[in-house]
């Protein structure tokens, strides 16, 4: 394979977009309290501003994590680039769905419910922009590989007959997260905070995928998407405890939970890294990862005993 095809993954996202606003169309004409003679113009209007929203987020994510680099090299010249490796895939995602609020206001119709309808749509998107980074190699990939594994858990590169690379498709994995948050917001049609839900499933695999790129944005030995995934569950826990009631300490529990957990992985990445190590040994990736995942595991049981919580709450 070409292991880096621009035009390949313009392609490939180009035709999902189609496809994805089409499907955004079809939700918005059975969405309920949306008028039907809305759905046309409400889907033109976020397919026009998606792309270029989802632009200027990614850059301006970007510019954020990057600002000495940017400025180095030249603001003016960074704005005119559109590389992929110049840009923020999450800052992308706030982007398109900046773009679906104003698309509402500009259509007159409610914003949270052409939220909740478009948040399937969105996670599916977002599954194939991040399978498409297979053609845009080294992006998404992960570790080195001793031993050659089938795709799609890896990717064999054959630079000539006598050297072959065979990197971890992080990539893959992302966009069967990504999948399975599509495959859920589907389910869950009638969730009042379908759109907040949908973003949390979408960030909270990342928090551990992050760590196995290694084409992720670093500050130092800080995995910045990773950290802004952490921030934004983070922060839909708290909001679970607000709603709940900010008096009660049972409220708070997922929200603590997430704060454990967050120790628990600033632990974990510096014994990937190898800062920290037990009995002058480094702990089995084959250990920290599961361990990572675990925690995570928890994160979601308690962000779905909240919203079971704040649904008998409201009843």
């Amino acid at each position: 394979m070409d292991p880096y095809n621009m035009n390949a993954y313009l392609i490939t996202m180009g035709a999902a977009t189609l496809v994805v606003y089409a499907l955004f169309y079809f939700f918005l004409r059975k969405a309920p309290g949306i008028k039907k003679e809305k759905a046309l113009g409400l889907s033109l209007c976020v397919l026009i501003l998606g792309p270029v929203l989802a632009i200027v987020g990614g850059k301006l994510l970007y510019f954020i994590f990057r600002m000495a680099y940017v400025t180095k090299q030249g603001i003016g010249k960074y704005l005119l680039s559109f590389r992929t490796e110049e840009m923020s895939y999450y800052g992308a995602m706030a982007g398109v769905v900046l773009a679906v609020f104003l698309s509402a206001k500009i259509c007159g119709a409610d914003a949270r419910r052409v939220l909740n309808t478009f948040a399937p749509a969105g996670a599916l998107m977002a599954a194939i922009a991040r399978f498409a980074e297979y053609f845009l190699y080294p992006t998404g990939t992960g570790l080195f590989l001793d031993q050659v594994i089938p795709f799609p858990l890896a990717v064999s590169i054959v630079w000539s007959e006598d050297y072959t690379e065979c990197v971890l498709a992080v990539f893959f994995l992302e966009g069967l997260m990504s999948l399975v948050a599509f495959v859920m917001s589907l389910i869950h049609k009638d969730e009042p905070r379908r759109m907040l839900r949908t973003l949390f499933y979408l960030c909270l695999p990342q928090v551990l995928l992050e760590s196995l790129r290694t084409d992720a944005i670093n500050w130092l030995f800080v995995h910045l998407e990773q950290l802004v995934c952490f921030l934004f569950v983070e922060g839909v826990l708290v909001w679970y405890a607000f709603r709940l009631g900010k008096d009660k300490f049972a409220s708070w529990v997922p929200a603590l939970t997430g704060l454990g957990v967050c120790c628990l992985i600033i632990v974990a990445e510096f014994l990937i890294d190898g800062k920290w190590l037990i009995g002058g040994s480094r702990v089995s990736l084959w250990i920290v990862y599961p361990v990572m995942a675990a925690a995570l595991g928890l994160i979601a049981f308690m962000e779905n005993r909240a919203n079971k919580a704040l649904y008998s709450l409201s009843k």
